[in-house]
């Protein structure tokens, strides 16, 4: 009897371990409390960067987790820490999230950065042909005029897609 309880102890034990979420899981997919938890122990926890070198902002516009980004965003994160995938602007352009894209760009996000391979939120944009999201990353002095690592500008992405709508928005 005695095993039996020890071995039901381990097995609880490891559960409550396996339930734990670090704080890049708890950027891609964890609540708002969670984060709010994970700040009060260590606020320095909200620049933090994974392996892949994505800050948990960035993880947050790409997984969609609204709530915990503006929370981020609101503790002073750094708007525009740039991995070689990009930044959490880049992250909300590729996903379509216009409403977090606005937000980003309201507190002040730089849309002008650009990704290891020269690729700006912009340059996303048209290749996602995306009309929405172009219109309002120009209405927030995207440089149209600014060029990739293999000399494009988000002009000729525009040509490349054929999508007039963008092309005249990038005229």
């Amino acid at each position: 009897m005695k095993y039996i309880i020890i071995i039901i102890f381990i097995l609880n034990s490891n559960a409550i371990i396996s339930q734990q979420k670090n704080c890049f899981d708890i950027a891609r997919k964890g609540t708002l409390n969670e984060m709010i938890i994970e700040y009060n122990k260590n606020n320095k926890v909200i620049d933090s960067v994974d392996t892949n070198s994505s800050s948990m902002l960035i993880l947050a516009c790409y997984r969609g987790n609204d709530d915990v980004a503006k929370f981020m965003v609101q503790k002073k994160a750094n708007l525009d820490y740039s991995s070689d995938n990009g930044t959490a602007l880049m992250a909300c352009v590729v996903k379509g999230n216009l409403v977090m894209l606005e937000f980003l760009l309201k507190n002040k996000a730089n849309p002008n950065l650009t990704d290891a391979n020269g690729i700006t939120a912009l340059m996303y944009a048209v290749q996602f042909q995306n009309k929405e999201i172009v219109k309002l990353l120009l209405e927030n002095n995207a440089n149209k005029n600014s060029k990739d690592k293999q000399g494009k500008t988000a002009f000729e992405y525009a040509v490349f897609s054929k999508n007039e709508l963008i092309i005249n928005l990038l005229k």
